[in-house]
């Protein structure tokens, strides 16, 4: 008996119970605490809360946030051993492609590449580990109970989190896009932002043109949200709060997206449940 279980499944589900998770978290809050979780030192109006006050103090919300993301938390675990699982596979393919000389690409440049991946591929999965624990600093200690440990749990997991994009988008790049037919000539800025790629038959550009705007996406919303950061703990500028708060949710939802785009890289590979038969004596 032999049981088959597609890998792709692992960052499809995490995408869906966790974008689940925040809009139901988020419905809640407004529906039932509207004004307890805009309610801040400014004592102004704000239309929008963020998303510790959304998660942090209030029933059934908090629980249901937190409930939700302890479902993806084995999700997450097993898509970074996955990621790097694929990514070494494809390095050493790629090294012995080169070997064989069924690369059109001069051996410089694919040692090269391999040289490269064989730091950034570590480095990828090492920021993905410390960015599924930072998460946890701001889920499961709230402002209220702690909020240094919750300011710094988030501001690391928004850090570790571009830091990841950034190498993974580098790995990606190096083993499926960089020696692909027709885009040996090809700059990375034209492969982003002139392809047009097809997320089915194009499965693998298609992940990194979009993942590297993701990426791009999640640097520039955690730069701008930092003005009206300063513009709310500071200055309490009218509605600077829930503009941080817009910002914040985005930021959010960039990382879940990202995440989630994993199961195009993952297409083909399966878990396989297989009994062995026992032999009769």
């Amino acid at each position: 008996m032999t049981f088959k279980l597609s890998a792709s499944l692992l960052p499809l589900s995490y995408g869906i119970i966790a974008m689940g998770s925040f809009v139901s978290t988020l419905f809640l809050a407004c529906y039932l605490h509207f004004e307890r979780v805009t309610k801040n030192h400014c004592k102004m109006y704000e239309f929008l809360p963020s998303i510790s006050s959304t998660i942090g103090d209030f029933s059934p919300e908090m629980n249901v946030y937190r409930y939700g993301m302890a479902l993806t938390s084995g999700l997450r675990l097993g898509t970074i051993y996955l990621n790097h699982h694929v990514s070494t596979e494809e390095k050493n393919n790629l090294l012995a492609q080169s070997n064989s000389g069924r690369k059109s690409f001069t051996s410089s440049s694919v040692l090269e590449s391999v040289r490269r991946l064989g730091y950034l591929i570590p480095m990828s999965t090492v920021f993905d580990t410390i960015r599924v624990f930072s998460a946890g600093g701001w889920i499961y200690i709230s402002s209220s109970e702690h909020l240094f440990s919750h300011q710094v749990g988030f501001v690391s997991y928004v850090i570790f989190s571009f830091l990841y994009m950034y190498t993974h988008c580098a790995v990606l790049y190096h083993t499926k896009i960089k020696f692909r037919p027709g885009f040996e000539n090809q700059s990375i800025s034209s492969i982003i932002f002139k392809g047009n790629y097809s997320p089915r038959t194009q499965k693998d550009l298609f992940s990194f043109k979009w993942k590297a705007i993701l990426g791009i996406a999640h640097f520039l919303l955690f730069v701008g949200s930092l003005k009206y950061f300063v513009d709310h703990t500071f200055y309490c500028v009218y509605l600077s709060y829930s503009k941080y708060s817009i910002f914040e949710w985005l930021l959010a939802t960039t990382n879940i997206l990202y995440d989630t785009l994993t199961y195009l890289d993952f297409d083909g590979l399966y878990f396989t449940l297989h009994r062995e038969k026992k032999s009769s004596i």
